[in-house]
């Protein structure tokens, strides 16, 4: 499994890009790679595009895996908001399972079929869990 990781964009900061058949050390690996990397910043507006991923030799183990390493990483990590797209049903499967297994971390993710829409939910503003909404002008 190959990663690039771009910094710069709008309206997210970091664009992660995936590629050939997934596997357990190289879901790891990017996450790492990420925060290790000395311009992250926890908080910052992430798009991970699996559109060129092979998901089909991951396994459920390798999700949960996955999960347990970004919530070691959680103050690592931040409030950080992740857009993921992916190219199938088995993948958004995954996606949302990982999403269940890292639901007590600070990351907040959601999954997309279409760049479009995740690149567009990135630059939605939302108010941080257990805020009340802002009032009508």
């Amino acid at each position: 499994m190959e990663h690039t990781i771009v910094f710069g964009g709008a309206p997210h900061d970091v664009t992660i890009t995936t590629s050939g058949p997934a596997s357990r050390q190289g879901l790891i690996g990017f996450v790492r790679d990420l925060v290790d990397d000395a311009r992250f910043r926890p908080g910052m507006s992430i798009l991970v595009d699996h559109l060129a991923l092979d998901g089909t030799t991951i396994t459920a183990s390798d999700v949960r895996a996955l999960a347990a390493e970004v919530l070691r990483l959680d103050e690592r990590l931040g409030a950080t908001k992740v857009a993921i797209v992916v190219p199938t049903p088995l993948t958004f499967g995954y996606a949302r399972m990982y999403e269940l297994h890292a639901a007590d971390a600070q990351v907040r993710s959601r999954v997309f079929y279409v760049r479009a829409d995740a690149v567009t939910w990135l630059g939605t503003y939302d108010d941080p869990p257990g805020q009340p909404e802002a009032a009508p002008a």
